[in-house]
């Protein structure tokens, strides 16, 4: 937690230096001629001069060493009123002429375009694609984040049938070339045992990028023999293919992914769907050996004081359970030191009795108050459970009958890999339910419009509204809402607020553990906000930071302010 800390206080003290890192769009920047220079962790604040399709924005920019690079769009307006905008970007080579990678929309109807990219000089355009007038305004974040490397590069054609294959290992980064828009490769790997396979194409891969991915598992039933497994995944908007997914749990044996163009689409110059290029994919193994088997201990074994027993991602569980009635849930406690991607299925075991004919299962927070996943099974089959914890801790993992009547034996299957990505998230709590009424009559409001995202090397900003105007605001900031320094309950009541509706007075309640403060002033509409710009550190990933607001209302209480809704954001790689 110190280094933690140290982190957070750093960046804080830097952020005076970030704010520079918003500018404002210059105009005229309609063509790669008059592209408007940017560099790596700039916000740039812009606005279409007139509606759709006919106003492009284009920008240039430098790399001196390979990059991930990133584009991406968030709304305008305000966080009462945000206005978002269907953009899509493309970004070309120096000239302009040559696209390398594009994205139509990844963030509601807002766009991402992310490619790995050689050092040079690039351009690239963002396109309002359908609605709004003239005067519409939107933000965009240019950041960088380190190469991922390429583990297996595809071997030579012919590569075209599960049989010719590429052969990779699990975990691996892969990376592929379509060079005909009818091409298809495949990609063999091999289980020795049970587990869940996971891959989704990203931004890795070279350039230009394939701007269209279909991705399908097939099994090897019987030697020479393959057959598909499931459907094929798609995304008609983008590259990015990040919901691969096969049924159940794979056994040992031998597999493939198909990979090719995943829709008839065209589409219209220059946002046309050429199908050739570049891919990458990242892969994984949830790997479920059960070398340890966890027996049931005494009942009730359903909360975090009680639990059923200890078992490390990798182990199996047995014993016996109903619904939510009679013997009840069973819950085992696991340990992860990092961002993990848990998998866990139950199934019935005959062995000791009546075996289990459906089961749900779940995973707890550390306290055991908040349900963070649920994989629901029915009278007769398996739930099974896929999710990316984001931080260090201690969890629940809940196993039960799919139905309060659905009763009998199980044997839990459970396992981990590292995540895929870690996506960066926000979350802003309704100013209505935890703000307090300040002498204005409005209740302070902290947030992130729409797309905001606090991926690593971005400009991220925090926004402040509805307090009083040309006063100062402190924000407070912390890595807990339920306790601070270490014993004191949150919300933790501090003073009262103004009357609502009811005439009832609203309390000022502190949500947040607060471990650093930035200092911000507001215009003469109470409008208030600062940027933050977090380094790489593959330490960070999944650090989730609290936030809330303290606004200078001398005359509301005794302290002297008001304070808003509390809010977070989670660090990742993925920018939405």
């Amino acid at each position: 937690m110190s280094t933690r800390r140290h982190l957070l206080t750093t960046a804080l003290l830097l952020t005076p230096c970030l704010v520079a890192q918003k500018v404002n769009e210059v105009e005229p920047n309609d063509t790669p001629l008059q592209a408007q220079p940017i560099t790596a962790g700039m916000h740039v604040a812009c606005t279409y001069t007139t509606a759709a399709p006919t106003d492009d924005d284009w920008f240039s920019f430098v790399l001196t060493a390979p990059g991930q690079v990133h584009l991406h769009a968030s709304a305008g307006g305000t966080l009462s009123l945000g206005l978002s905008r269907d953009n899509r970007i493309a970004i070309y080579d120096s000239t302009g002429t040559q696209r390398l990678a594009w994205n139509d929309g990844a963030v509601g109807s807002m766009a991402d375009c992310g490619v790995t990219l050689p050092a040079g000089a690039y351009t690239a355009v963002v396109n309002l694609k359908s609605g709004g007038v003239a005067g519409n305004d939107y933000g965009l974040d240019f950041y960088v984040l380190p190469v991922n490397p390429i583990d297996t590069v595809e071997a030579a054609e012919p590569n075209d049938t599960p049989a010719t294959a590429t052969t990779f290992t699990l975990g691996d980064t892969i990376e592929g070339d379509l060079f005909v828009n009818t091409d298809v490769d495949y990609w063999r790997f091999t289980l020795t045992g049970r587990g869940i396979v996971q891959a989704a194409s990203y931004d890795d891969g070279g350039i230009p990028q394939l701007d269209n991915v279909s991705l399908r598992f097939y099994q090897e039933v019987t030697p020479g023999l393959w057959s598909a497994m499931g459907s094929a995944v798609t995304n008609a908007a983008s590259h990015r293919v990040t919901n691969l997914s096969h049924t159940g749990v794979l056994n040992a044996g031998t597999y493939a992914i198909e990979v090719q163009a995943g829709t008839t689409a065209i589409g219209t110059a220059p946002w046309d769907l050429v199908k050739t290029g570049k891919y990458s994919l990242r892969t994984c193994l949830i790997d479920m050996p059960g070398t340890n088997t966890v027996v049931e201990g005494p009942e009730p074994n359903n909360t975090p004081a009680a639990p059923a027993g200890a078992i490390n991602l990798g182990d199996s569980a047995t014993g016996f359970t109903t619904g939510n009635g009679g013997d009840g849930p069973d819950w085992y406690v696991f340990v992860v030191g990092g961002p993990t991607t848990v998998g866990a299925m139950a199934e019935g075991d005959s062995t000791p009795g009546t075996p289990l004919p459906g089961s749900t299962v779940r995973i707890w927070n550390s306290t055991g108050t908040t349900t963070l996943a649920t994989a629901s099974g029915n009278a007769t089959t398996h739930g099974r459970l896929i999710y990316t914890i984001e931080r260090a801790g201690v969890y629940y993992l809940e196993v039960s009958g799919a139905f309060a009547a659905t009763s009998g034996y199980y044997r839990l299957h459970t396992g981990g890999c590292s995540p895929l990505y870690v996506s960066a998230t926000t979350r802003a709590e309704p100013a209505s339910t935890n703000a307090c009424i300040g002498t204005n009559g409005l209740r302070p409001l902290l947030g992130y419009l729409s797309g905001e995202t606090p991926a690593f090397g971005s400009t991220f900003i925090t926004r402040v509204e509805r307090a009083l105007p040309s006063a100062p605001v402190g924000v407070f900031l912390g890595f807990s809402n339920t306790i601070a320094f270490g014993s004191v309950p949150l919300p933790a009541f501090l003073d009262f607020g103004g009357l609502d509706s009811q005439m009832n007075p609203t309390t000022c309640d502190v949500r947040v553990d607060p471990l650093a403060f930035v200092g911000v002033a507001t215009d003469a509409s109470g409008y208030g906000e600062y940027s933050i710009n977090f380094p790489f550190a593959l330490g960070d990933f999944g650090l989730k930071i609290f936030q809330q607001a303290a606004c200078y209302d001398p005359t509301l209480n005794s302290f002297g302010v008001s304070l808003s809704n509390d809010a977070s954001y989670v660090l990742g790689d993925r920018p939405f």
